[in-house]
Order: C-alpha cells, then structure tokens, then sequence
C-alpha cells in the first residue's frame, strides 16, 4: 500500500466501504493522509509493543476519555490502546468499536438530557 499512489487507495477503501455496509452509492473520500511506514527509512514498518515498565493500567489510562468520561472530547483508539492485543490489527479494531460506544452512549445520555 506503501507505494500506491493516494487515488488507488482510496478507490479501494470506497470499494471496501461500500462493500461492508452494503451502499454502493456511498460517496467515497476526497483526499486521504496517510504516512508510508513501511518504505520510512526511520522506522521501516513499525508496531508498539509495552516495555519492560509498562504496566496493565497504562492501557486504561490510553483509553480514558479526555477531559472526562462524562465530556469526552479526546478519545484514542489504535493497536497501542488494546490491553490484550496490542501491536494486531484486531486490538486497533476493537479499541476503536469501544471508543466509538463511548461516543454513542455520550450523544445518547445528551439527547436525553
């Protein structure tokens, strides 16, 4: 993916989008940002994984919702957030489906209100 200009990647993430929720009418992205960790001379593909001093509440505190749970406006989310899957594609998966809940249940206890 690396080496593939931005308009091939984003034709295939539309492709794959459109595909996984079922919307061929889907508008796809403008523009993408991206950064080519695998030919980055600096870090030549690249994945997190704790240190000797990491410690289980590192990941928790990495998922608390900034300023608060209760107004959270700073959320993160990726493979360096998962306690258990940490460095996979599933934890960034799962990190994120648990920020996104975050998000939701947020809108819906403010609707409520």
């Amino acid at each position: 993916v690396d080496t593939l200009p931005d308009d091939d990647v984003i034709a295939g993430a539309t492709k794959l989008i459109r595909k996984f929720l079922g919307n061929s009418e889907l508008v796809g992205p403008k523009r993408i940002t991206r950064h080519t960790w695998l030919t980055d001379p600096y870090s030549l593909g690249t994945w997190s994984y704790p240190s000797i001093h990491s410690q289980h509440q590192d990941y928790t505190d990495l998922m608390t919702p900034l300023p608060s749970a209760e107004n959270p406006r700073l959320l993160l989310a990726g493979e360096h957030t998962h306690p258990t899957y940490w460095s996979f594609m599933h934890g960034a998966r799962l990190s994120g489906l648990e920020q996104a809940q975050k998000i939701l249940d947020f809108i819906e206890s403010s609707e409520s209100r």
